[in-house]
């Protein structure tokens, strides 16, 4: 099996931890309390194999506690 390694961090948020990231694997990312998704919120990430490169897909989601 082809695994990925740990994806990076998003600030303000917080991953269930997990000690293997396998191909095909969907991670679930939470705003910490206390802090709001802002657009676009889709807060998953998976790692998928590309041209034989192991990879995470890109996330956007945004954690802010600004009130605006």
């Amino acid at each position: 099996t082809d695994f990925c390694g740990p994806p990076k961090t998003i600030p303000h948020a917080s991953l269930r931890p997990n000690k293997q990231y396998y191909v095909g694997q969907v991670l679930h990312f939470k705003c910490q309390s206390g802090y709001d998704k802002r657009p676009p919120t889709s807060g998953t990430r998976r790692c998928q194999k590309v041209n034989d490169k192991i990879i995470w897909t890109s996330m956007n989601l945004r954690c802010t506690n600004d009130s605006s």
